[in-house]
């Protein structure tokens, strides 16, 4: 995870009170981006400070010149200027290179905060990799799927309190990849426990909104042990969740089967290498593996074909009435037979 751990270090100098002229954070995932944005605003000027000396620009809304003489500026009774420059990817690239000069040669007076959202700026830029050797450039890249609950335990544990793999996959599995929405939703469950509490199943079911006994979590683990009524229920309870779309459902199950597939692919390898081969915690491999064994590799196969046809049906291909509870109802039925 390297741009969380990228983010944890540059976070740590500004706590240290250590900042650098300019920082240019850019990638596909804003979460990052804004919370380095908002801790420099906390830690780089007092509160008292911010009216002369917190300067605030959007992209659609300014140009090159006006950022660079905001930045040439001298702060004002306090020992640094912030100029934060949102949305910037809203300018062309090559908009930039009208501030290479200042680049070059940044006042030390002032720290320049540059957000590029939702893609990487080009690399090939030669005031870009300047910036990288002598500036701070952060690359905020989108957490891989499998690495949600890991983030989430260290997020939890950041807050001062605990949370389990098994809880913490429910949040993944649920929310996404979303992290604004998940740390939104990690932080509600914070504030309800004291500082070295746990998070249980019980407390994210009262907060969330998220069953801990029907979700695509424990319908996963019902399909793997062939348990039948209980899929059938955990089903009918999806078909009612808003939250929870017959899509999202299928790519979900999706991506569950490929990972039994990666069981039959890594057969006789230990639990370390079979845990890494699936990329997930060690304490999921057993689930993994006894599921397996009822879904031999011809049968994953037909499940494949099963998903791509309910895929299309829940997109409305071939389907002219059946709802998304009866498809996925129907699903199970052909799946786990």
């Amino acid at each position: 995870m390297r741009t969380a751990d990228d983010f944890k270090k540059i976070r740590k100098d500004f706590t240290a009170g250590a900042f650098k002229p300019i920082y240019f954070l850019h990638g596909e995932e804003p979460f990052f981006i804004d919370r380095l944005a908002a801790e420099i605003e906390l830690h780089a000027l007092q509160e008292h400070e911010k009216d002369f000396n917190l300067t605030i620009f959007y992209g659609r809304d300014t140009d090159p010149e006006t950022v660079k003489d905001a930045c040439l500026r001298y702060p004002m009774m306090a020992e640094r200027q912030v100029v934060v420059l949102r949305e910037a990817q809203t300018w062309r690239i090559d908009a930039f290179d009208k501030l290479e000069a200042y680049f070059k040669n940044p006042m030390p007076t002032t720290v320049l905060v540059i957000c590029y959202k939702h893609k990487k700026a080009d690399g090939r830029k030669a005031w870009l990799k300047d910036l990288a050797k002598k500036q701070v450039v952060f690359t905020s890249d989108k957490l891989k799927e499998e690495k949600l609950p890991e983030w989430i335990q260290k997020y939890v544990t950041f807050h001062k309190r605990r949370i389990g793999p098994v809880e913490s996959k429910l949040l993944a599995d649920h929310l996404g990849s979303d992290l604004g929405k998940l740390t939104n939703e990690v932080e509600k469950l914070c504030i309800v426990i004291e500082e070295g509490g746990t998070i249980t199943g019980e407390l994210i079911e009262r907060n969330v909104g998220i069953s801990k006994d029907y979700n695509i979590f424990e319908l996963q683990k019902a399909i793997g042990a062939k348990d039948h009524p209980r899929a059938q229920r955990i089903a009918h309870f999806l078909s009612t969740d808003k939250d929870s779309p017959m899509v999202l459902t299928v790519g979900l199950l999706s991506s569950y089967f490929s990972k039994l597939g990666i069981v039959h692919a890594n057969h006789g390898k230990q639990q370390g290498e079979l845990a890494d081969a699936l990329k997930v915690p060690p304490f999921f491999v057993k689930d993994y593996a006894n599921a397996a064994r009822f879904y031999p590799p011809e049968k994953l196969r037909e499940v494949q074909h099963l998903l791509r046809e309910a895929d299309l049906r829940s997109k409305g291909v071939g389907n002219t009435s059946a709802d998304g509870g009866e498809l996925l109802r129907e699903l199970l039925v052909r799946v786990m037979v």
